[in-house]
């Protein structure tokens, strides 16, 4: 892979002292760390003299006589162009004219009299104090439904908001009262990692940036290109889009398009309120239709409530109602699919499954077909979209190459024989009858002239198996099922792991991730197992533990990190409106973010558990040195010792698996797991045996014939390094951050031991 930085020399930003120290040029700082510009701020009193412009700020490029001046803006605006996947100028025509009207708002309106308002008298003070409220009020409503002020990406508008609040020493408690989403906003920019960076850029003694010494941070060789409509266009608004950029939809004619919520009649029946969600955002927008305006409104008005599907096109007006900032005052309405939900299967709601009253989760799981439209799956199920794509984003960002590994395999990577087999043996006809296996047969045996028994197959001469030699030894048990003349003339199995398969791929191309189904023929009921789940699953080369255990910590936090910026509604409906959810679930992933995880050897969490139990703390189980953590233990050590996350590492080695790298001790492997709140366990790795002769040993030890895993074993035999990684199962990860209880509730169609519907 060829790493390259987006811009490999250093640029240099000349200023006056002062201004050097300035939010000013914060915003610069800021946007080269952002995009990974190397970045040397140089004093220069006399920098007006440099630009025909008379500068307060100049930018010098490497290798270039050139000299760029202009205001922090106007700095800001071309460190942008730098890196244009970064998008930080719009990602599109329409986003950037809205990053340059937002960008002079705030010089206008907020920066200019922030600037002026401590030099002038009692009166004019209190203008600008008023100027500066009503935009910051403006500001608070134009984020009630934005992550940040353009788009889905941060700009140079964000940037500068935030660089101008921080130099007026606004907090984030200071802004919490007036302006709530203005404060959530602040504090999503003021934590991103980019932001620290360049604050510790501006006071350092060097003043100096370097993306490979900053935060690490490098750029693969070529830039992603902007998603543009071409051909494919909707023919529609989304809700999410709409609600976000409410301001500027206003007084305009829309069409949107989803699935009914909540149908009711108003002034003696000429006016329907239909309720309509698409799914893009848990917010449901409302719609009003009127007898005179709307041709077909009984047609509308007997679509049969909740469930039924509209197209309508209206005009976007601001809302009367206090729970929401929007409404559509309907022109036209098409009723796409009414609910034949009545008697005999006429136009009503009586039999439509998913009706307005609550339900179980286990009635939702018995619907799995139409759960998708109700309020806690539908969240779920954005957030797990999020994760997914944070997923690859992480890893892609960290130059990791994504291997898919098969489905179907031969191999057994836990070692626990739980598998599904793949066959073709049973006939595709579930109805056929007398379908038999075939067995293999005891040989058959003769009498001899000296009254011994003999086969009567004459043995031939076989050449002698050498060391290189590959093949798995064919061994025919009499009464077993042959597979010779099985679809892949052997006994298969869908994969309950891809890491022995990714291994490879990381013993040639370094770092890589595979990230897929897998299977376990556990029969088990609990909430926390499944029958067919998601693996995430690295493996680094020339890697150890140390470098394992960072890189998962990594991963954990960015996608806890990912979730509270870009699912802030779902979590907040999972935090606080879910009756299934969890009360002050955002505060506890926020700590997840707060500090490092607790990094603790098995030997001591033993003894720590040890010793709760001397202190009468009552365990299911008796904890004993060389016994596999049930969930209680786990939990215990991150919920109630040390309150935060536990990376437990250094397992003893009858409990872990074959490839696990043996210790010094011979006791212990280089294991590491970490145990979260809630959930216990949710991410297992270890450094890799590399060492051919004592990974041989381990097989056997562990009661695996070598020959199973010869390609596993050759890894090491041709040129072996030392490597590592983990395993996260994607379903603990959502419950982890959703906050739900049972697993079968984070994935679309569930699978369990006597459940295989839909």
């Amino acid at each position: 892979i060829k790493v390259i930085m987006v811009s490999s020399s250093v640029h240099s930003l000349l200023a006056t002292e002062e201004e050097l120290s300035s939010y000013r040029a914060l915003k610069v700082v800021a946007a080269s760390v952002y995009t990974s510009t190397p970045l040397q701020l140089t004093a220069c009193n006399d920098v007006t003299k440099l630009t025909p412009t008379c500068a307060t700020f100049v930018l010098q490029q490497p290798q270039q006589e050139v000299l760029l001046g202009g205001s922090a803006n106007t700095i800001l605006r071309a460190l942008a162009t730098f890196a244009p996947a970064k998008c930080l100028l719009g990602s599109s025509l329409v986003e950037a004219a809205q990053v340059d009207g937002w960008t002079s708002y705030l010089w206008n309106s907020l920066e200019v009299p922030l600037q002026a308002i401590s030099g002038v008298e009692t009166t004019a003070a209190e203008m600008l104090q008023a100027d500066i409220e009503s935009a910051l009020f403006k500001l608070n409503a134009h984020l009630l439904y934005k992550t940040y002020l353009v788009g889905k990406t941060i700009t140079i508008a964000d940037i500068s908001l935030l660089c101008v609040l921080i130099g007026a020493a606004y907090t984030e408690d200071k802004l919490k009262e007036d302006y709530p989403h203005l404060s959530r906003w602040y504090d999503t920019l003021l934590h991103q990692p980019f932001v620290s960076v360049a604050r510790q850029v501006q006071i350092s003694p060097s003043k100096f940036y370097n993306p490979l010494h900053g935060d690490g941070a490098v750029a693969l060789n070529g830039a992603a290109p902007p998603v543009v409509p071409k051909l494919y266009k909707r023919h529609r608004i989304r809700m999410k889009e709409l609600f976000a950029a409410h301001h500027a939809y206003v007084h305009t004619v829309v069409t949107v398009a989803g699935w009914v919520r909540t149908v009711r009649n108003a002034n003696k029946g000429q006016l329907l309120f239909i309720e309509l969600n698409d799914g893009s955002t848990p917010t449901s927008l409302q719609c009003l239709l009127e007898v005179p305006t709307i041709p077909n409104f009984d047609e509308c008005k007997a679509c049969g409530g909740a469930g039924a599907s509209f197209q309508i096109t209206g005009t976007v007006v601001p809302s009367a109602g206090k729970q929401q900032a929007i409404e559509i005052l309907a022109i036209s309405a098409v009723l796409l699919g009414p609910v034949y939900g009545g008697v005999d299967d006429t136009i009503g709601g009586m039999h439509y499954p998913l009706s307005k009253k609550t339900h179980t989760l286990e009635y939702m799981r018995e619907n799995a077909h139409l759960r998708a439209r109700t309020k806690l799956h539908s969240a779920a199920m954005r957030i797990r979209h999020a994760m997914a794509y944070a997923t690859h984003k992480f890893f892609h960002d960290h130059g990791f190459l994504y291997i898919h590994t098969p489905i179907i395999t031969g191999a057994d990577c836990e070692g626990a024989g739980e598998q599904f087999a793949v066959t073709t043996m049973l006939t595709s006809d579930p109805h056929t009858v007398g379908v038999t296996l075939p067995v293999h047969k005891a040989p058959e045996v003769v009498a001899v002239e000296d009254g011994a028994t003999s086969s009567s197959k004459k043995k031939k001469n076989k050449p002698k198996k050498t060391a290189t030699t590959t093949a798995e030894e064919d061994v025919k048990i009499p009464g077993a099922v042959d597979y010779s003349s099985d679809f892949f003339s052997k006994r298969a199995n869908l994969t309950v792991s891809g890491q022995l398969n990714v291994e490879t791929h990381c013993c040639a191309l370094s770092d890589v991730y595979t990230f897929g189904p897998t299977f376990r023929a556990e029969n088990s009921h609990t909430s926390r197992h499944l029958a067919e789940f998601w693996m995430i699953e690295p493996e680094i080369a020339f890697a150890t533990l140390e470098d394992d255990m960072n890189l998962a910590e990594d991963y954990l936090k960015y996608c806890v990190q990912y979730a509270l910026e870009n699912c802030a509604e779902d979590l907040e409906f999972f935090d606080e409106v879910c009756p299934f959810g969890e009360k002050g679930l955002r505060k506890r992933l926020q700590c997840v973010l707060a500090e490092p995880f607790k990094r603790l050897d098995y030997t001591e969490g033993i003894e720590i558990l040890q010793k709760a139990v001397q202190d009468g703390v009552k365990f299911q189980e008796k904890p004993v040195w060389g016994m596999d953590l049930p969930s209680e233990f786990e939990r215990y050590l991150c919920e109630k010792v040390f309150e935060k996350p536990v990376i437990l590492m250094n397992y003893p080695k009858d409990i872990k698996a074959f490839y696990m790298k043996l210790n010094d001790d011979g006791k212990t492997v280089a294991a590491a797991d970490i145990l979260v709140p809630k959930i216990g366990e949710i991410i297992g790795g270890s450094q890799r045996e590399h060492r051919r002769d004592v990974l041989m040993q381990r097989c056997t030890e562990m009661g695996l014939d070598p020959k199973a895993v010869w390609w596993y074993l050759d890894l090491r035999k041709y040129g072996t390094i030392p490597h590592a990684g983990f395993g996260l199962g994607f379903e603990r990860l959502m419950l982890f951050v959703t906050g739900l209880d049972n697993i079968r509730d984070v994935i679309p169609f569930p699978r369990w031991p006597g459940n295989a519907d839909f």
